[in-house]
């Protein structure tokens, strides 16, 4: 495995993410509203749509019928910014289509400086 150093620390906040380019291969890598580290292959697998210009958003799930809905997760989907496909940064499943999945790639803290493993 390969070490890729991402950024500081202070540069990717919680619900921000960012884009870095291995070769020809985008890496979108994101930090959650609680401050874990996600890393994707940044095409959708749909049709080739670059991630890193989607959105970031909440995982909303149903608490059951009349009771309302909750955040399940926070900022750990990401919407492809073509067709509105919604991966989970920390498995690469389509929410609409379990067939569809992007790779991911372990992310973490070190030293103040982001880290991913290619």
């Amino acid at each position: 495995m390969q070490r890729l150093v991402v950024c500081s620390e202070s540069e990717l906040g919680p619900g921000q993410m960012r884009t870095v380019w291995r070769g020809r291969t985008p890496i979108v890598v994101a930090c959650s509203e609680r401050g874990e580290y996600y890393a994707v292959r940044g095409f959708c697998p749909h049709q080739g749509a670059l991630l890193g210009k989607g959105r970031l958003w909440p995982r909303i799930v149903s608490e059951g019928p009349g009771e309302g809905y909750g955040l399940e997760r926070e900022s750990e989907i990401l919407r492809c910014p073509w067709h509105a496909f919604d991966f989970d940064l920390e498995t690469g499943r389509c929410l609409g289509d379990p067939g569809l999945r992007v790779k991911t790639y372990p992310a973490r803290l070190e030293d103040g400086q982001i880290i991913v493993e290619i």
